[in-house]
């Protein structure tokens, strides 16, 4: 459902929430993976204004690499989805009178075929051709921008992330390298060509480190790890280190903010142990599934999904998920704390989650993204100056040295 739906959903929930007795100021939205994207954007946008009172983001914020896309990405895609639909928009859309040629083109264009087509311009994975766009009007500019503006400030923010966000993912897009019901030996080479496949479109340099960093270095022959390490890098990259940037921002522009962090295992889970718990799982939970006896969800998970059910309806009602009975410490940049679902560890105060990878993505890696664009400039000053053959070794010792000066800020 499009976002400006969305808007006119939650303005008829306003208008009638008194019809179901329900009190339209404490409007809770709560959504998983694109879901929480969605909410972290009508928490956000100026034309949400107002319709929200507090969030609840499962496994999804709109700071996520997969939840965005800059104005300019968006028409590159509908300019080649038009094209690839036989509407010609690269040669009409330079033309006066062009933009409603193409616009009444795809409006005969069958859905289906649009629904098809649209995936030509997948990025890899987790690269979706349709995302929340910065279109200047629901959302003004650079999510992260304006996060960092303090655009959100009267609300509460309740958010989490899975301990194995990433395997699901892994499967899909890689799956000739895993199997579904068992673990996987992935050689080192072979893991090595993933990480430059997922991140592709990045800087050797920036693969370096990400190789570096996932590397098991004791055990880098272990093919078995390297399955678990890819995994726990796609988790990291796209899921829990977004949500953590998230909840620093929020927490530092004064938003009281809760995590949880879902270690559940299902004993009804028809994936490998493998996988984990997964992107989604916490899913069956918030909704009470485990609650119907025909589904052979254990006695202890039946306890859980209720407990569950219990934090989102007083986080409704109060914007804290617990009452004072039970302690469950707001999350903050100093104290990065979440509270732990799960049968055996419920309640469970743990620091991160995922603190020195998030580190990593969230402070480390900028640093090199940063150091890598001067690196490019300064090419770009010398290279007119230098011999032809020199270069590309001088490109490779700058290369080299920053990497050096990156492993050591960060303590290597």
């Amino acid at each position: 459902m499009g976002l400006y739906d969305q808007v006119l959903a939650l303005q008829w929930l306003r208008e009638n929430a008194a019809v179901f007795g329900a009190d339209a100021e404490t409007l809770t939205l709560f959504g998983e993976s694109a879901g929480g994207g969605a909410v972290s954007a009508h928490l956000l946008s100026p034309v949400s204004k107002g319709l929200v009172r507090r969030g609840i983001l499962q496994s999804g914020t709109i700071n996520a690499p997969w939840s965005w896309m800059t104005a300019e990405r968006a028409r590159e895609i509908g300019r080649s989805l038009a094209d690839d639909c036989g509407c010609n928009a690269t040669s009409r859309l330079g033309r006066e009178g062009g933009q409603t040629e193409v616009l009444n083109c795809l409006r005969n264009v069958d859905p289906k075929t649009i629904s098809v087509q649209q995936w030509n311009t997948y990025g890899g994975i987790l690269g979706f051709p349709s995302t929340i766009t910065v279109d200047g009007e629901f959302i003004t500019d650079d999510p992260m921008e304006l996060l960092k503006q303090g655009a959100l400030k009267e609300t509460e923010i309740m958010i989490g992330s899975n301990r194995d966000e990433g395997t699901y993912f892994v499967l899909y897009d890689f799956i000739d390298q895993f199997d579904k019901d068992s673990a996987s030996f992935l050689p080192r080479d072979k893991f090595v060509h993933l990480i430059n496949t997922i991140f592709k479109d990045r800087p050797q340099i920036e693969r370096d480190a990400i190789l570096f960093q996932y590397t098991a270095w004791e055990h880098m022959n272990d093919g078995y790890l390297n399955q678990k390490m890819i995994g726990d890098m796609v988790g990291d990259y796209f899921f829990i280190c977004p949500s953590n940037h998230f909840a620093n921002t929020m927490a530092e522009s004064g938003v009281p903010v809760y995590y949880y962090y879902f270690a559940q295992r299902s004993s009804t889970s028809l994936w490998g142990d493998w996988m984990g718990v997964m992107h989604g799982d916490e899913i069956d939970y918030v909704f009470g599934r485990p609650l119907d006896p025909a589904r052979g969800f254990t006695d202890h998970e039946q306890r859980l999904s209720k407990s569950i059910m219990g934090y989102y309806r007083h986080f409704a009602a109060t914007g804290r998920p617990t009452p004072d009975s039970e302690i469950w410490p707001p999350y903050s940049k100093n104290t990065p704390q979440f509270y732990t679902w799960s049968t055996e560890s419920l309640g469970r105060v743990g620091v991160g989650p995922r603190a020195t990878a998030c580190a990593f993505w969230n402070t480390f890696m900028p640093q090199i993204t940063e150091a890598h664009a001067k690196k490019e400039d300064c090419v770009k000053e010398i290279v007119p100056s230098a011999s032809a053959s020199s270069v590309p070794k001088l490109t490779a010792l700058i290369r080299s040295v920053l990497l050096f000066v990156a492993l050591a800020l960060y303590g290597v």
